[in-house]
């Protein structure tokens, strides 16, 4: 996976997670101004009913001036927190766009990656089977046969330096068979060679970066 993939993945994580704090940030500030809403509509009402008690209302000149700062008081912090909410709200706005244009971003560069993620490993491959056109070019009726053997076993040292060149090497078996590197086809009674001891390879196994996508197929000594 490629460094951009996982960057851009955690951008989009992070996004996300400032997304969500906007969210709540909106969600209280909606509960606030909600609260503030209804404390003035019940300061309202108090007022109606204060006016209805005129005598009470006549006796205390100072009463209609300390009504008005508190409705002056509640309504500028009604607007503050309406003009918090519009800032909330916005920036909440450009977070969701933000967070879209992201994951696009995100998906365009998860579909580039199964497109061409090989192409790493063809680019490595690619000389070595230009030299079997070569090696076919070369091979003449008067070609001697230890001559053809050779170009062959270079042929597979070269892919085999390709292959190693992106993590992909052959599974040992000049070691005793062990069941998570090799699959014994047969086994073989032998005084010669050690019990477990590999005798045979029917087909080479290979490793990609120390884990094994194909075991290598063997022949096995057993006791005789």
């Amino acid at each position: 996976m490629s460094d951009e993939f996982v960057n851009t993945k955690k951008n989009v994580d992070e996004l996300q997670r400032k997304l969500n704090q906007e969210m709540l940030k909106d969600a209280g500030l909606r509960e606030q101004m909600k609260e503030f809403s209804e404390g003035a509509d019940s300061f309202e009402v108090s007022e109606e009913c204060t006016q209805k008690s005129s005598d009470a209302w006549e006796e205390k000149e100072a009463a209609p001036d300390f009504m008005k700062g508190g409705e002056s008081a509640l309504l500028s912090k009604y607007e503050k927190l309406k003009q918090e909410f519009e800032e909330l709200d916005a920036s909440y706005k450009r977070l969701w766009a933000d967070q879209q244009n992201m994951l696009k971003r995100f998906q365009k560069d998860k579909d580039d990656l199964r497109r061409y993620g090989a192409q790493s490993t063809i680019e490595a491959i690619l000389p070595a089977i230009d030299n079997f056109d070569f090696a076919k070019k070369s091979v003449k009726p008067e070609t001697a046969f230890e001559e053809i053997i050779k170009s062959f076993d270079m042929l597979k040292m070269q892919f085999q330096l390709a292959l190693q060149a992106i993590g992909i090497a052959e599974v040992k078996t000049d070691v005793v068979f062990d069941p998570t590197l090799h699959e014994a086809v047969t086994s073989v009674a032998s005084d010669e060679h050690p019990e477990g001891t590999i005798i045979e390879v029917v087909k080479a196994g290979y490793e990609l970066q120390g884990k094994v996508i194909r075991p290598a197929l063997v022949v096995v000594a057993t006791k005789s």
